[in-house]
């Protein structure tokens, strides 16, 4: 059992990091009572938006293709730059306002991915011929793909029992 979540750790190693520096930066932000340095805000800045996504590239960059890679690091860096804007006092953000539309571009950019990777995989499940087999290739992990058939299948009967 512990070999396989150190395992798990060493191809995931990203997350707990990231959560470590949030937390981090989150304890910095409430612990200290002095102004922030000059220079506070554009180190959230660089790290939503340079360090998180190269530290996110070198983990996964073996494991997933690149497109799966540049719309996770789009999310990391809209997320990145929401989370900032929750560090930083407002009275002390001078960049982080004219960043805003990024974010909100960002995750339009993400919506429509949503929207046309949910159209591929409804296409793919509501198929009658259509296996485990089939959507483990298409990236789902095992357990979804199965309960994904079972829940087409169930839409399907449903949807039969109106065409009588």
């Amino acid at each position: 059992m512990i070999s396989i979540t150190m395992a798990k750790l060493r191809s995931n190693w990203f997350w707990p990091l990231a959560a470590l520096m949030c937390c981090f930066v989150w304890v910095i932000t409430q612990v200290t009572t002095f102004s922030a340095p000059p220079g506070w805000e554009n180190a959230f800045v660089f790290d939503a938006l340079i360090t998180l996504p190269i530290l996110y590239w070198v983990c996964y960059r073996k494991s997933q293709t690149a497109k799966a890679v540049i719309v996770r690091i789009v999310a990391i860096q809209c997320l990145g730059i929401w989370l900032a804007t929750k560090f930083v006092p407002l009275d002390q953000q001078q960049i982080l306002p004219s960043l805003n539309w990024i974010r909100y571009a960002g995750i339009a950019v993400l919506i429509v991915i949503e929207i046309k990777l949910m159209a591929a995989v409804f296409k793919i499940i509501f198929k009658s011929e259509t296996t485990i087999a089939d959507m483990e290739r298409a990236g789902m992990p095992p357990i979804l793909a199965k309960l994904a058939l079972v829940e087409a299948r169930f839409w399907r009967w449903v949807f039969s029992k109106f065409k009588k």
